[in-house]
């Protein structure tokens, strides 16, 4: 009797198989002697962040803020929040869809509102529990883990006051001033009711964060970068670091968006924040997880300043100065602020209308592309760059209804420069979700295609 076995690692896709062991005897008698599982598994280490094509989920147990709850008396939410499928149901389903990624969103006041209700396992063994299915999947995780949008849920984001942002826990925001309770502020209204843009929760909030004010959690008062990392980050990093999915950490969501007269000095506080986080990262994970570092989503500088610090930037235009104080000032460095960390990524936002990106995508892009470039050209550090965020505008914004050939405009411009990419989103709580509010696929207006089909056939068009 003989056994012969024929696996060929190069074209087996990652994941779990079943490995069937067979004998046959002289007469042609076939038996099954044993069979067992093999995960083959991605070395996400390795693999290169133009190999990533992933998409955004938000798992909403880490989402948890203080309002409309309330705070700290309320439940929390049910696990898994309603009308989402258990986590290894959603991610075998972004798997079968022809991915290898997820990033995760993220948020530190979900974390305080967890430790608050003394169920701070709860947070930690929900991620734990995305981290392992992710390994038995063959999946690769990005943990957004400072994501943030209109800076807090103690904040308004629109003058409606029909919706709060999310982010940052009340602490961090107290010692501003800008708590007002049972009612709050607008994220980008005047707190005194003045027309003075610099009173403003936005400008009041990210002008101070680069500064690294004092906060006071849990009774104990100091930085509010050393709290971020004391607090939540360190928890994140130690409860994932050595799981094979694990791809690495984003510093910062979004970092002073919409902020009024950005400075040198601005940007400088902003890197030396990417630093210190990185610098942590890096103390517990050596150099075998990425660290990504994110873009200014809108850049609201004081030229005037900018061109007195740099002369050399003077009479450039604003993509051209944007990515030179990116280089020059934000690069997470060693303590030294002379080396640049190594494994590090940069991230990007980016929404088109109808169907394609625009001027100001390329322009900006060439830019990136060129400061980078030089970086490498001189052998000092190749940072890549990924797309953390991207879909055909929702209509509410301004766009059109998504199809497949601007999927593939989008895919196939990211292709060609060479970026990896996420799509958002994958949750059933926003509109523009591949995915209605009860977890079903969603259709396109003449219910003649879905738009995950449609994500699929722009994914293996544009390959």
């Amino acid at each position: 009797m003989s056994t012969s076995i024929n696996i060929s690692p190069t074209t087996m896709t990652a994941g779990t198989h079943l490995l069937a062991y067979y004998a046959v005897d002289r007469v042609g008698n076939i038996y099954n002697l044993k069979q067992v599982q093999v995960i083959k598994q991605i070395d996400f280490a390795t693999l290169p962040v133009t190999s990533y094509y992933g998409i955004n989920n938000n798992d909403r147990i880490l989402t948890t803020k203080k309002y409309p709850n309330n705070y700290p008396n309320s439940n929390p939410p049910s696990i898994p929040f309603p009308n989402q499928l258990p986590v290894a149901t959603r991610f075998q389903e972004i798997k079968d869809m022809g991915l290898n990624v997820i990033r995760i969103n993220m948020y530190w006041e979900g974390y305080r509102w967890y430790k608050s209700q003394g169920q701070t396992s709860t947070f930690l063994n929900r991620v734990k529990e995305i981290a392992d299915t992710a390994d038995s999947l063959g999946l690769g995780i990005l943990y957004n883990v400072m994501h943030q949008w209109k800076v807090s849920s103690v904040l308004y984001s629109s003058s409606s006051k029909a919706n709060r942002g999310a982010g940052f826990p009340e602490e961090a925001l107290k010692p501003l001033g800008l708590v007002r309770l049972p009612d709050s502020y607008v994220y980008d209204q005047p707190i005194d009711g003045s027309t003075n843009v610099e009173k403003q929760p936005k400008n009041i909030f990210w002008k101070n964060f680069v500064n690294n004010y004092n906060i006071t959690v849990d009774g104990i008062t100091k930085p509010i970068w050393q709290h971020i990392w004391d607090d939540y980050y360190k928890d994140v990093v130690i409860a994932t670091k050595d799981h094979p999915s694990t791809i690495g950490y984003e510093l910062l969501n979004e970092p002073l968006e919409a902020v009024d007269s950005i400075t040198t000095s601005i940007y400088r506080g902003l890197g030396n924040y990417n630093s210190f986080i990185a610098q942590n990262i890096r103390k517990l994970t050596t150099t075998n997880k990425k660290i990504f570092f994110a873009e200014l989503i809108s850049w609201r500088h004081n030229d005037a300043e900018i061109n007195s610090v740099y002369p050399d930037l003077a009479g450039k235009n604003t993509y051209y100065k944007k990515a030179e104080l990116t280089v020059r000032l934000m690069l997470p460095r060693d303590s030294s602020s002379a080396t640049i960390i190594s494994n590090i990524a940069f991230s990007n936002t980016e929404y088109g209308k109808n169907g394609g990106y625009g001027t100001h995508f390329n322009s900006q892009a060439d830019e990136y592309d060129r400061v980078f470039s030089t970086l490498r050209q001189n052998n000092n550090v190749d940072i890549p760059i990924l797309i953390t965020e991207w879909n055909e505008q929702d209509p509410a914004q301004g766009g059109v209804e998504p199809n497949t050939s601007s999927y593939i405009n989008y895919l196939s411009t990211l292709k060609t420069r060479g970026y990896g990419w996420f799509f958002f989103n994958y949750d059933p709580n926003y509109p523009w979700s591949i995915k209605d509010s009860n977890y079903n696929d969603r259709w396109n207006s003449t219910r003649t295609m879905t738009f995950k089909q449609m994500l699929i056939d722009a994914l293996f068009n544009s390959k």
